[in-house]
């Protein structure tokens, strides 16, 4: 993170912020501005991956799946380039988003687009490990 430290912290910052305001759309936004920069630096920021999962959480809890996939998404092309097709933490990324779109295709199946995920998103992810 070396020299880009400052910029990794502006976006944290920024992100933060409009995530204390309830602007999860401002945030979501910033966050993928974060990962064009990071992905041009060629260099990643686990802190702003953290932040991009946090608001992944918050938008798979509230039912909105597409953006909750979105973000993961974004976090997964990240880190494919970043870190190579077989590294692990591309590889929970990558199950992460398989996991979202089960949940989309069930409460789509269910006729709701609001179905909450079954397990604690982190609980449930971790036994699954």
């Amino acid at each position: 993170m070396g020299e880009y430290k400052f910029l990794w912290e502006s976006y944290e910052s920024l992100a933060s912020s409009a995530r204390k305001q309830g602007n999860w759309g401002k945030e979501a936004r910033i966050l993928k501005e974060a990962f064009r920069e990071c992905e041009a630096f060629r260099e990643l920021d686990s802190a702003l991956i953290d932040m991009a999962y946090d608001l992944a959480e918050l938008n798979l809890s509230q039912g909105r799946f597409e953006e909750a996939e979105a973000l993961y998404r974004s976090v997964l092309e990240v880190r494919e380039k970043l870190l190579g097709h077989t590294h692990r933490d591309v590889v929970e990324s990558l199950k992460r988003v398989g996991i979202v779109q089960i949940l989309a295709f069930r409460a789509e199946a269910l006729g709701s687009k609001t179905v909450r995920a079954p397990l604690s998103w982190s609980d449930g992810l971790a036994a699954t490990s």
